[in-house]
């Protein structure tokens, strides 16, 4: 629907108005946001605030995400993820069951909240939708969150196209770009922090009024600018692992909130996605007395990689890679997970390679393993090819 049409059906609609007052209120309502907003974008504002339905016309044009309001529907926005939370399943009226899972994505022009649907929701469960990607969404519909700003849904007439071939990497902002000051922090309900670890809290339970138990957990964060209380609540204390004092910690879009005492925290929810690190030091296998980690470790793949299905303690289905890693010093099992499998499920024996990041914990019969985190990756240093004779 053109500039045009939407003044046409507002001039339909309500003849108390006149078109010099139409556009009028479009001048305005662009004025209002710096000028930011498209004459057809601003004319559409203004017929949802005139009770004028323009929306069952289908809005074929790719709109930067400044220019997605409620009501918009056959809507395509491009963008980078910054978060993507896990699918959660629900139960309708009926009694059947759906999922959904929602994403933050960004352009250069804004952020938005993108909420999947039901069969929508795989990509995010077999992983192919993770943080930092590109992806494009399609025919998607515009409705009003709970906190009062657009959400973009995409059902069953949307569509999700990840890394889509006529976007450029370089149009669409890091996730770094995203980062604010701790001392910066003030009157947002939302907010992005990179920050080093300088003390930690117990984990402490209580019970909730349904009487069900849940967990929190406190950690002070500095980013040199000024402090923060960030708080951890039930499953996202598990995300943390082993994190220790002077850890690097990355929260994304965490819930700013005052705290009893009066000083601001950032609440670390469903929706909030988090990052660990720390400098891995690299070690021979001889080296290896017990349980620890980061570690980085270097030499050859001894046994053929055998991939399988495992089934998480949160009834995921993933795949895992195991083989014998080996260098002049000695040899230690490596059981690598989900997209690291792709990178060694098909290499020889004698491939040299490079194990980043990588934990050292108990397998089988208590032997110390080599495994594969969030932040592990694999470089392959050489091939080794088979040789006739």
């Amino acid at each position: 629907m053109s500039l045009e049409d939407v003044i046409n059906r507002i001039l339909l609609l309500r003849p108390d108005l006149s078109r010099k007052e139409i556009f009028e209120r479009i001048k305005e309502k662009k004025k209002g946001v710096e000028g930011y907003l498209t004459d057809e974008t601003a004319a559409r504002i203004v017929a949802t605030e005139l009770g004028v339905e323009v929306t069952k016309e289908i809005y074929r044009n790719e709109l930067p995400i400044r220019d997605v309001i409620s009501g918009l529907n056959d809507v395509t926005v491009t963008g980078r993820i910054i978060t993507a939370q896990s699918p959660q399943t629900f139960r309708r009226s009926d009694m059947t069951k759906g999922t959904v899972a929602h994403l933050l994505v960004a352009d250069k022009t804004g952020m938005i909240r993108v909420v999947l649907w039901n069969d929508k929701t795989n990509l995010v469960e077999i992983r192919k939708i993770v943080q930092g990607q590109i992806i494009k969404v399609s025919h998607g519909y515009v409705r009003q969150g709970l906190d009062g700003n657009p959400e973009l849904h995409v059902g069953l007439q949307g569509d999700v196209q990840v890394s889509p071939s006529d976007a450029k990497e370089s149009d669409y902002p890091k996730i770094t770009s995203f980062l604010e000051k701790i001392a910066e922090i003030r009157k947002k309900t939302r907010a992005s922090v990179l920050g080093t670890v300088q003390q930690m809290y117990p984990v402490s339970t209580f019970e909730r009024s349904n009487g069900s138990q849940g967990r929190v957990m406190r950690l002070q964060l500095s980013d040199g600018t000024g402090e923060i209380t960030a708080v951890f609540w039930d499953e996202k204390i598990d995300e943390l692992r082993d994190i220790k004092r002077d850890d690097s910690l990355q929260i994304l879009n965490g819930r700013v909130k005052k705290g009893l005492n009066g000083q601001l925290e950032l609440h670390v929810e469903k929706s909030t996605q988090i990052e660990t690190s720390r400098t891995a030091k690299k070690v021979k296998v001889a080296d290896i007395r017990g349980e620890e980690g980061p570690i980085t470790v270097e030499g050859v793949i001894a046994t053929i990689p055998k991939t399988s299905q495992v089934t998480t303690a949160r009834k995921e289905k993933v795949a895992v890679t195991s083989f014998d890693f080996e260098d002049e010093t000695g040899k230690i099992r490596v059981s690598v997970w989900r997209k690291l499998t792709e990178v060694v499920k098909n290499t020889r024996v004698g491939t040299k390679i490079r194990i980043n990041n990588a934990y050292v914990t108990k397998g089988f019969a208590d032997q110390l393993e080599l495994t594969s985190r969030r932040y592990t990756s694999i470089e392959i240093l050489s091939e080794q090819t088979n040789t006739s004779t």
